[in-house]
């Protein structure tokens, strides 16, 4: 896990309109510019914290899910934690998505965290 960079995010998340936002799509028709001004999730969003060249698909979009797990170093439930777009049906907000970051950074992920994304248990962090 890269803490330094996770840490980075959470406010870089709070300021994104809604409208702007969704758990579901990283950037809507994976523009090549990441500054696009389309709906994206954390991840099309934060692409923008990162001063190095983003990877692409040849002279293509952006490959989202390398950035990001280079960018953070999570994988597996960590990462499914912070970026599933299974969140959309449970907590689709830019809030949310800083805070699940936040909890995962100060306190671990979560034991029933699956539970949670999938509303069937409280989130830890409302």
């Amino acid at each position: 896990m890269n803490r330094e960079n996770l840490a980075l995010m959470p406010a870089h998340i709070r300021k994104i309109p809604q409208a702007m936002f969704s758990m579901y799509s990283y950037r809507k028709g994976q523009d090549i510019t990441p500054e696009c001004n389309s709906v994206g999730c954390i991840i099309g969003h934060c692409t923008a914290l990162d001063p190095n060249p983003l990877p692409r698909w040849g002279e293509g979009g952006i490959r989202f899910c390398d950035w990001a797990v280079k960018f953070t170093e999570l994988v597996g439930d960590e990462w499914k934690w912070c970026f599933s777009s299974k969140w959309l049906t449970t907590d689709n907000t830019p809030e949310g998505a800083a805070l699940r970051i936040e909890w995962l950074l100060n306190n671990g992920l979560p034991e029933n965290w699956v539970e949670q994304m999938n509303g069937t248990a409280p989130l830890c962090y409302a």
